[in-house]
């Protein structure tokens, strides 16, 4: 399995290139099939998650070359712009918690604003990071925003399937498709408001736990899109390397402090192997020599509407994901500073 050191360390050499002239990051790419089907990044969004990796290096005593005060005051500063979104307001306030927490009341008064009209429309992602910031900054202060706590965990409830998986808010043309990587930030959120004193949501954090683990695939990888009311695949590719290396492992690594029933050795190896060749293509994601991390493994490129509705009608047809040929499937090289700040987060220090 490659070393967590290792990992830092290419995340560490390849965000100063990644850095623009604001301070913040260079926003995500997005991926069709996959991640447009939410909000799109921002710089800021880009620049809170990078903030809350560097955090957790200070914290692992590691080295960093950036001036993480600056960056912070940064962040800070673009909160209060009209298109700030309640994702932004909830990753801020939990890198906030971790920096030391002064700003949390302006942040929190930020959230009451934004919130207003209520949850129901709030994209999962966004959320799951907004319930791990509220659970974060109550562990610090002990004091939570109790009525925004307790409506973003009725929100988060009502959206859980049977089987323990989660609804969206959606594209229409996808149906109750939607991103596995938000089903992890969730139950990294269940786990964390578990911790800040919720014992109520630990056996929907356990059924989401074992939702997530029966999707695994065969080779490690978990699918791009799911069908959390069939619990099943919807769309298989693309594959996201930070799913693999970072977004599943922060979320079992708090459910297995939890002592839910999970192999977090084993789980997390499999996803990781798929990352050093094996995948489909049998050919490395992580690259040492070069400090880079390939963005994922992704179909090529079919006809729009053409291409999606011959992998929906198959999926109607046999009940299951379409798999496509190896043949159509290529590498995505593109470096994503959000990704390289979800794999500090995981690994930096560990």
């Amino acid at each position: 399995m490659t070393e967590p050191r290792v990992l830092e360390r290419i995340a560490l050499t390849r965000l100063p290139e990644l850095q623009v002239a604001s301070g913040l990051f260079r926003a995500t790419a997005r991926i069709e099939g996959v991640e447009d089907e939410t909000e799109p990044a921002t710089a800021l969004q880009a620049g809170i998650v990078v903030l809350l990796g560097l955090l957790r290096t200070e914290e692992a005593g590691s080295d960093q070359p950036f001036s993480v005060g600056a960056l912070r005051t940064r962040v800070l500063g673009e909160l209060g712009g009209s298109e700030i979104s309640v994702g932004e307001l909830g990753l801020a306030l939990w890198a906030e918690s971790r920096a030391g927490g002064e700003a949390i009341g302006e942040i929190d008064g930020l959230l009451q604003r934004a919130t207003v009209k209520g949850l129901e429309k709030v994209p999962l992602e966004q959320l799951a990071w907004l319930s791990s910031g509220l659970s974060e900054s109550a562990v610090l202060t002990g004091d939570p925003s109790t009525g925004l706590v307790r409506d973003v965990k009725a929100e988060l409830l009502s959206r859980l399937t049977p089987d323990g998986l989660s609804r969206d808010v959606h594209a229409r043309r996808l149906g109750a498709a939607v991103p596995v990587a938000s089903q992890f930030h969730l139950l990294h959120a269940l786990c964390q408001m578990v911790r800040a004193g919720d014992p109520e949501l630990r056996e929907p954090a356990d059924r989401l736990a074992r939702g997530l683990l029966g999707l695994q695939r065969e080779d490690g990888a978990w699918p791009g899109l799911i069908d959390p009311v069939r619990s099943s695949a919807a769309v298989i590719y693309p594959v996201l390397t930070v799913t693999q290396l970072a977004i599943a492992p922060i979320a079992l690594r708090a459910a297995a402090e939890l002592d839910l029933d999970i192999d977090f050795e084993s789980t997390v190896g499999a996803g990781m192997k798929w990352t050093e060749g094996g995948n489909a293509l049998g050919l490395e994601l992580v690259h040492e020599a070069d400090a880079r991390i390939d963005r994922g493994i992704l179909p090529k490129r079919t006809p729009g509407a053409l291409g999606r509705g011959i992998s929906s009608a198959a999926r109607r047809i046999r009940g299951q994901a379409f798999e496509p040929d190896q043949k159509q499937l290529i590498i995505d090289p593109d470096a994503s500073s959000e990704d390289l700040g979800w794999v500090l987060e995981a690994w930096a220090g560990r």
